[in-house]
């Protein structure tokens, strides 16, 4: 599994923990994408205040994360996941979206947010 790692809680400096965890799971390959620090864009209400700016951030952000060639994308913010999982299925891509919480439990071989589920 190739995964991308969207820095969580960028405020507060959660970084390095996430990646000691995931290092432990075998088959993991982590690729670090281009800008990964810049924000998503989703932000609370900056979104509904700012949509052009909000939607250029996370259009950009997508494109890095295809750029990057992982299959899936992980984040620790549900807001930039939802964010970013949007705008990766509005553009047909094939890149799943999951929770840093759900790789770790083990809870990833379903639909990833933001794709259908099981009915």
């Amino acid at each position: 599994m190739d995964v991308i790692l969207i820095r969580g809680l960028r405020e507060l400096g959660v970084h390095a923990q996430p990646r000691a965890l995931l290092a432990g799971i075998e088959g993991l390959e982590l690729c670090e994408m281009t800008d990964r620090e810049v924000c998503c864009g989703f932000g609370g209400t900056f979104c509904v205040k700012y949509p052009e700016i909000s939607e250029r951030l996370v259009a950009d952000k997508a494109k890095n994360i295809e750029a990057c060639g992982a299959s899936e994308v992980l984040a620790g913010d549900l807001g930039c996941l939802m964010n970013i999982a949007g705008r990766l299925r509005r553009q047909g891509s094939a890149v799943r979206c999951y929770h840093v919480a759900e790789v770790l439990a083990g809870m990833a071989d379903g639909a990833g947010i933001a794709e259908p589920g099981e009915t």
